[in-house]
């Protein structure tokens, strides 16, 4: 998850560098970026989301064992 976070991160930074321009995007590779920004950006997303999904479930799972160490 870590290796996906900085992926995005990284690619983000770039895209950010590389876009300085004020002028409209014009042609067939700019709009090809245009849509690996937005991949890029729903990559982050639903990996933040799988994350936290993960992170509940693990939360779920703790509770559960605690509370199973307490009835013994």
């Amino acid at each position: 998850m870590k290796n996906v976070t900085a992926f995005v991160l990284s690619f983000s930074v770039f895209a950010v560098a590389c876009g300085g321009s004020d002028k409209p995007a014009e042609g067939p590779a700019e709009r090809a970026g245009e849509k690996m920004d937005k991949a890029a950006d729903d990559v982050g997303k639903k990996a933040e989301e799988a994350g936290d999904k993960m992170e509940e479930a693990g939360d779920k799972a703790e509770e559960k064992v605690e509370k199973e160490k307490k009835e013994e």
